[in-house]
């Protein structure tokens, strides 16, 4: 199990290369809907992050933070990209 700390600093969009800790930011500090909040996180428009980023975002929303669902629905992401890289 990963500390507060630690959860902070997960990559949470490789595309944007931002942490958690920065996704947190932006969205606190914009009043963006989702979808144009998302793309000041990834900087794009793909759809790897979208899962963390939503959750993170309706945290931000209710005004309170679960860092280990965050660390969880991120380490699934990863999980899923890594058993994709094994079946080709």
């Amino acid at each position: 199990m990963k500390n507060k700390e630690q959860i902070l600093e997960m990559e949470i969009c490789e595309c944007g290369q931002k942490s958690v800790a920065q996704a947190i930011d932006i969205f606190q500090n914009t009043a963006q809907p989702f979808k144009k909040a998302k793309k000041l996180v990834s900087e794009c428009n793909k759809s790897c992050c979208r899962g963390a980023l939503l959750k993170v975002y309706d945290m931000n929303v209710f005004g309170k933070f679960d860092y280990e669902e965050i660390a969880y629905v991120i380490e699934q992401r990863l999980e899923r990209i890594r058993r994709l890289g094994e079946e080709d």
